[in-house]
């Protein structure tokens, strides 16, 4: 893609008339359509202007050869700040999210160790499940909706911090998948002998609490782990993830509704 494709698209990204880039360039309307018509060039302090306002780097408007095969007319631009903050959000989000399912699972504490006093009992219950709807409350107003729009388009990168979020990612997956797979075990352990004492095949005891423990911990560690994954994964392998028959279905149902 050339230096006035770009220019282009990321103006019409930034939702900025040609009339409106020229005022914040400094130029005149007939520079700003020359320069996307491949026939001007800008000099070196309004390449640094438009790398400002499109907040891009001036090797990513200027490179063709590595950055030609990630662009494409329905990519969106990610600069290096949207990332960061969208992964930042999504690992507070999950955060709270899994807190708020980890403490339904405590919910069963109390229940299984307050026997004397049915009052507390019901007390401790109603606590834990009430301290897990603020946090999954907390979770969902955390979420912004500035970043909706990177699980929704295809995605395209400076080719270099591409390269920089792939190795951090593949740095951390294995923390990840190491931690995906003790929460798995303690999660379906845990399920497990939920359901067997339920069926009476064991009776109820003061273990249980431990049980009640492993699956809060099981429960709210796979949702952080896989919630930063998927986060990583979506912006790393975003081909793939926007060439899924899922995102497709998504996005055929957003045009039918913005058609309506």
């Amino acid at each position: 893609m050339k230096l006035g494709e770009k220019i282009y698209k990321l103006r019409k990204e930034k939702g900025l008339s040609q009339e409106a880039l020229a005022e914040l360039v400094g130029t005149t309307r007939q520079a700003i359509s020359k320069w996307e018509n491949d026939q001007g060039y800008p000099e070196t302090e309004k390449l640094l202007m438009l790398s400002n306002i499109f907040e891009v780097t001036v090797d990513f408007l200027l490179k063709d050869e590595k950055t030609e095969s990630s662009l494409d007319d329905t990519g969106y631009y990610v600069n290096k700040e949207t990332a960061l903050g969208y992964i930042a959000n999504e690992k507070k989000t999950v955060k709270f999210f899994g807190i708020g399912c980890a403490f339904f699972a405590l919910a069963g504490i109390p229940y299984i160790a307050i026997q004397t006093v049915p009052a507390w009992k019901i007390s401790g219950v109603s606590v834990c499940v009430l301290v897990g709807i603020i946090f999954v409350v907390i979770a969902v107003f955390t979420a912004k909706d500035e970043y909706k729009i990177l699980r929704k388009e295809s995605l395209i990168f400076d080719y270099e911090f591409l390269k920089e979020l792939t190795a951090e990612y593949h740095s951390k997956k294995k923390k990840y998948i190491a931690v995906l797979g003790i929460c798995t075990v303690l999660f379906i352990s845990g399920i497990l002998s939920l359901a067997i004492t339920v069926r009476n095949i064991i009776p109820w005891t003061d273990y249980h609490v431990l049980i009640f423990m492993g699956l809060a911990v099981g429960v709210c560690g796979l949702i952080c782990s896989a919630g930063a994954m998927e986060t990583y994964e979506i912006l790393v392998r975003n081909e793939e993830y926007s060439n899924g028959l899922w995102f497709k279905i998504k996005r055929r149902i957003r045009s039918q509704m913005d058609t309506m």
